[in-house]
């Protein structure tokens, strides 16, 4: 016999689900110092330089009928997109240029970085798509959905659609020092990855100072890879 104390002991919270239409871009960018992702271009650029920049919109429908979109922006080359996203578009079958206007049924999963909300000066967990389920049409993406809400549509908190914010002044003061001491540790971590920008992304993911407040399209990691790469 189940004990609900047991259950309880071991409950999670399950993660969000999201039911919608896809649309998705992609150019080719170079991380340019102080600037961050810039259209490459052969005649200023050199292709050693060149990275892909695939953009992300996910439309939902809330129970209101209303709609809201989550987006990303993600360098195909990094380990969101390449840990995350993209294995699960190959476990649905599904090749990233086919995934433009395509249903589908994803969750937000963690990425491992952090950043500052705005508004509330909390520290919030980046999230990107991992998809689960990628449909033929609307309406067998409308009966999934109802399926697994048992409700026509599924109430769900409306996600942030930029994960990179400046902290809010009456918490600048407090956070400047660690960053500081953060952003020092960014040299190192370059010549450690020994040039490679992929291994340079991971290193600082993995940093729970670094993670923090840098990741690689954060204007001082730029600076550094356009200075390096030059």
């Amino acid at each position: 016999m189940s004990d609900v104390w047991d259950s309880a002991n071991s409950a999670q919270v399950a993660p969000k689900t999201y039911f919608g239409q896809i649309f998705t871009d992609g150019f080719y960018c170079v991380l340019q110092k102080g600037v961050g992702k810039v259209v490459f271009d052969p005649q200023q650029h050199s292709e050693d330089r060149k990275l892909s920049c695939i953009k992300i919109d996910g439309n939902c429908s809330r129970a209101d009928g209303s709609t809201y979109t989550i987006n990303r922006e993600l360098i195909a080359e990094f380990r969101d997109w390449a840990g995350i996203v993209l294995p699960s578009l190959k476990v649905c079958g599904v090749h990233p240029r086919d995934l433009n206007g395509k249903w589908a049924n994803w969750e937000m999963a963690e990425t491992g970085r952090t950043w500052i909300d705005r508004t509330s000066g909390e520290t919030k967990k980046a999230s990107t798509f991992k998809f689960l389920e990628i449909y033929p049409d609307e309406a067998a993406c409308r009966e999934a959905e109802k399926a697994h809400y048992s409700r026509p549509t599924p109430e769900v908190e409306e996600e942030s659609v930029s994960e990179t914010h400046p902290m809010p002044d009456d918490t600048q003061a407090s956070n400047d020092a660690q960053r500081g001491v953060a952003e020092k540790f960014l040299p190192a971590l370059w010549k450690s990855a020994a040039g490679d920008v992929t291994r340079f992304g991971d290193l600082i993911a993995g940093n729970p100072l670094t993670s923090k407040f840098f990741d690689l399209t954060s204007p001082e990691v730029a600076e550094i890879v356009a200075g390096e790469t030059a």
